[in-house]
């Protein structure tokens, strides 16, 4: 058998590989001394026989590459892992926090779908029409306006500035509002409005949830631990910010094509959060504020002439 690349001898062969070397080790030491030396012995002790210097797996050069490995051909067009990640970046934050296996096969799903239909486009004609050309030219400024953009905002958000505001902001503050609820997810509006009756007739709401609920959450009674607003659909952050710890929504909630019945169990302030787990929003937050500032030093160094509705002409030359 192999250990990590070592082969290690069995017991009976080990046994015998311990009798064949007895003798070898009895010789005097003139003897052993008189013995041949492996031509891969390393004679010289002060430095290693192999390279150990040298990775065996370049893990730099993957990462490199890592955003052309192809993960899908569409007509032997190429989706690359590149492309799946733009995609994924691009999701809601709510939708982004799902595992990424699930958030993996979606975003695939989506751009090979987009590649179908640009297929098509292309073999129909559609890329050739005046409207279309302008908006995909369109398109591609704004990739490039945007890009430009953030590269001018990150050498002007220095990490003084965005410790200074986390001081300002953040720090000594409380954290945001966060509810503790429960609910159960169901395909039909009346059978959330029985789930919600059987609970008033004295149910208890996990064990209903546990039978009934179609959601994850079921398993353990449709607990969701305690989340903010922004991390829950507006329908459902709508009803469970808005009930008293301890009450249930005597309406079911509809929901990204499902009912739900929600239960409010505890409201609190999150604790402050550090500057780490915050450091993403401040430099949002820094780079809204300084857009303005990288538009106007844009325009300053370029020429620009606005015309008439009519376009340009002799009068307005003059």
């Amino acid at each position: 058998m192999r250990l990590l690349g070592v082969k290690i001898l069995s017991a009976p062969l080990l046994r015998l590989s311990v009798m064949f070397c007895l003798p070898l080790m009895a010789l005097p030491a003139a003897q052993a001394q008189q013995t041949s030396v492996s031509p891969a012995a390393n004679l010289d002790l002060t430095k290693p026989a192999f390279d150990t210097q040298t990775p065996t797996y370049d893990v730099a050069g993957m990462m490199a590459k890592a955003p052309q490995t192809v993960v899908a051909e569409v007509d032997g067009r190429p989706i690359t892992l590149g492309q799946v990640g733009d995609t994924i970046r691009d999701l809601p934050l709510a939708i982004s926090q799902r595992p990424f296996d699930v958030l993996f096969e979606q975003a695939r799903r989506d751009l090979i779908e987009r590649q179908a239909m640009v297929i098509r486009g292309h073999q129909t004609g559609v890329d050739d029409d005046p409207l279309v050309k302008r908006q995909m030219q369109t398109a591609a400024d704004q990739v490039l306006s945007n890009a430009f953009l953030l590269r001018e905002l990150s050498t002007r958000i220095t990490e003084d500035k965005l410790l200074a505001a986390y001081d300002k902001i953040v720090k000594d503050k409380p954290g945001e509002d966060q509810v503790r609820f429960r609910l159960i997810l169901v395909r039909t509006e009346k059978e959330a409005l029985d789930a919600i009756k059987e609970i008033q007739g004295g149910a208890d709401f996990a064990a209903v949830a546990r039978r009934i609920s179609k959601d994850p959450t079921a398993a353990i009674g449709g607990e969701v631990a305690f989340a903010g607003r922004d991390g829950l659909t507006p329908e459902i952050g709508a009803v469970a910010f808005s009930l008293p710890a301890g009450q249930m929504a005597a309406y079911p909630v509809r929901s990204v094509g499902a009912w739900y019945v929600v239960k409010t169990e505890e409201r609190r302030n999150a604790p402050t959060p550090p500057f780490a787990a915050v450091r993403g929003i401040l430099t949002h937050y820094l780079q809204r504020e300084n857009v303005l500032s990288v538009i106007e030093a844009a325009l300053d160094k370029v020429t620009v002439r606005e015309y008439a509705i009519t376009g340009k002409g002799p009068e307005v030359d003059k």
